[in-house]
């Protein structure tokens, strides 16, 4: 099945169904997913710290851009 959810935005889905009734729990654990998706990242291609806010933003609205073709 081909979704246009990228990576990061299906790991953090599977966090917060894992953890629906505490929001502290669901914090912490889309926390940890979001360091485990650029520890893969930082492994695979490499990343400047300062691209961190840009490559966060982009994977969050990725889908919106694959909508438009």
């Amino acid at each position: 099945m081909n979704s246009n959810h990228t990576k990061l935005l299906k790991m953090i889905e599977d966090s917060i169904k894992q953890s629906p009734d505490d929001v502290e729990l669901m914090a912490q654990n889309v926390i940890d997913v979001t360091a485990d998706w650029f520890e893969e990242v930082l492994e695979q291609i490499g990343i400047q710290p300062s691209c961190i806010p840009t490559l966060l933003r982009w994977q969050a609205h990725q889908h919106e851009y694959l909508d438009d073709n």
